[in-house]
């Protein structure tokens, strides 16, 4: 073959040029190539959320919603929270940090206090004030949150030249997933049936914000009848409506759900509490999340943004019906419809080759302990009240009369240090006298007490777990551990999670931008996501983040 000369290749080259730039497709194939670093971060949060749903009720979804994720992205079939005592909050505070509660500080969506006993929440401050909405739903600031967010980071970063926004119906979720140095942090006020915030972000809502809330959606969704979106009769992955285990919206527990008449018959005018408990919640959020992105132009510059959403009306319905109920179900359908709208939004706004989108869930869901009951399979529940009555009289008599037990929250025992400290008594031996006690109950698994936590090392996964979950300033002084598909419950009130597979394996999948198509099946920990986003975008993961870095996704750095 004669040699071409460099004169000949220039020459060939300007064809190839001249060529491409007349065909119609050239412009629209070189928009499509992905950014450099993604222009907008999506984390979209379903509270909660577990594995096994996704599977059940898979073959009743559309194609573009779940299954364009799973199918167009990276899906990681073995993700999970590697701490005990799953609860929201934390869980979303690990997502946002890449650090367990033992080091960002958020074990639970309140601990108790022993000094007032009192409980507090995680995200209450009395330093702030309501920005729009009603006084006491805007008392919120992050300030108990111990470390940075990949949010604060991106923020940092970029010389704050990067927009960060959350948006949750529940402040507490929106406010940990959004971090402490976003441009605008926002949840639902049930007094008023609008979008609101706190002073720690923003003085006054912007405009946007205020013409949307205008729009009156909430007594919209309210006006209308929830109704299943299939015939009845193909839920097939449910149970009937006849539960005994139902709670309901005020008490109705059959389909249709005329939300006018049910939100009139018990409501003030003002109290918009109810749509929480059904898939408007939901469709709600998504409303407000795509007006967000087009008044406050997100992804539209080579400046990386980020958006966090977290989903929380199956929170609601799961306390209303149980998890195997025909209301979860068609939640859960109607939820892949919103996603669905809202990855179509993505794309056509700012471009699914600019856009990161990462989904999960909050944490996973325990099985209904009556209905495993009435398939005589190992199950219960363990009441805490009962439990601290008989301690605190088996203290009184071994230790004398005392108020040595100071408190009960989140399966966790708080004794008076101050007591024992006067009767010059081991604080140590008292824990562990008490744990030998509490095994005896029935339900119980295991007790471990705050002094093994603090000075043993790793003595095997669900040690390690409990410890991950442990933090000495805001946890109490033994843990009880429940054996597995067993919940805590007095009263109305029920735990929210345990550190077992069901509770804390969780979908995760990654979509757009440079992602890969795969499916992964080894095990990963929710504490990747936080540095995996700082590594693409080349900048330091959130201060306290101890989580690895995704591998797999890493590979499209290098092509």
């Amino acid at each position: 073959m004669r040699h071409v000369t460099k004169t000949t290749r220039v020459f060939l080259l300007g064809i190839i040029v001249t060529f491409a730039s007349s065909w119609p497709g050239f412009s629209q194939f070189i928009k499509k190539l992905p950014s450099h670093k993604p222009r907008l971060i999506v984390t979209i949060v379903i509270d909660p959320f577990s594995f096994d749903q996704l599977n059940r009720y898979q073959d009743r979804m559309g194609k573009d919603g779940f299954k364009r994720l799973i199918n167009q992205g990276c899906f990681f079939r073995n993700a999970r929270y590697n701490y005990f005592f799953t609860e929201p909050e934390s869980g979303i505070a690990t997502l946002a940090t890449g650090a367990n509660p033992d080091i960002h500080g958020i074990t639970g969506a309140s601990w108790f206090e022993p000094l007032h006993s009192q409980e507090i929440l995680c995200t209450s401050d009395d330093q702030v004030t309501a920005t729009g909405g009603s006084y006491d739903n805007g008392l919120h600031s992050p300030q108990k949150l111990l470390t940075s967010t990949i949010g604060d980071e991106i923020r940092l970063n970029s010389r704050f030249g990067s927009k960060v926004y959350s948006v949750s119906m529940d402040p507490e979720s929106a406010v940990l997933l959004g971090g402490h140095l976003s441009n605008g942090t926002f949840w639902f006020d049930n007094v008023t049936g609008t979008w609101m915030s706190s002073s720690f972000y923003m003085d006054s809502l912007p405009e946007w914000v205020r013409k949307f809330n205008e729009k009156g959606l909430t007594d919209l969704y309210l006006q209308k009848s929830w109704e299943t979106l299939l015939p009845l009769q193909d839920y097939t992955a449910s149970l009937s409506d006849s539960s005994d285990t139902r709670r309901g919206i005020r008490n109705h527990t059959v389909f249709p759900y005329d939300l006018k008449k049910l939100s009139g018959a018990r409501r003030k005018k003002e109290n918009f509490s109810l749509i929480r408990f059904t898939p408007y919640a939901n469709t709600l959020t998504k409303d407000f999340v795509t007006n967000l992105i087009l008044e406050e132009h997100l992804g539209k510059d080579d400046t990386c943004d980020f958006l966090g959403v977290v989903f929380s009306a199956n929170r609601y319905i799961l306390k209303a019906f149980g998890p195997m109920s025909v209301e979860m179900e068609d939640a859960m359908l109607r939820l892949d419809r919103d996603i669905a709208g809202l990855l179509t939004f993505l794309d056509e706004e700012v471009g699914k080759e600019n856009v990161l989108v990462v989904l999960t869930a909050s944490r996973g869901i325990t099985p209904d302990p009556t209905y495993m009951q009435t398939l005589r399979m190992p199950s219960g529940y363990f009441n805490p009240n009962q439990a601290m009555a008989l301690l605190r009289s088996y203290m009184n008599v071994i230790y004398g009369e005392g108020k040595w037990v100071k408190g009960y929250h989140n399966h966790q025992v708080y004794l008076n240090h101050t007591l024992i400290e006067d009767a010059n008594l081991s604080l140590y031996n008292m824990q562990d006298r008490i744990a030998d006690f509490m095994i005896q109950f029935t339900g119980v698994n295991r007790v471990m007490t705050g002094h093994a936590l603090r000075e043993s090392g790793n003595a095997g996964d669900l040690f390690l777990r409990v410890q991950n979950g442990y933090f000495p300033k805001r946890s109490g002084d033994l843990f009880i551990i429940l054996d597995p598909g067993w919940k805590e419950k007095a009263g109305e009130k029920e735990s929210n999670g345990t550190g077992f597979w069901y509770d804390s394996h969780v979908p995760l999948i990654w979509y757009g931008w440079k992602i890969p198509r795969k499916v992964i099946y080894h095990p990963v920990d929710l504490t990747s996501v936080a540095p995996t986003l700082s590594f693409f975008l080349n900048i330091p993961a959130p201060n306290g983040s101890e989580g690895k870095l995704l591998e797999e996704l890493l590979e499209i750095k290098a092509k």
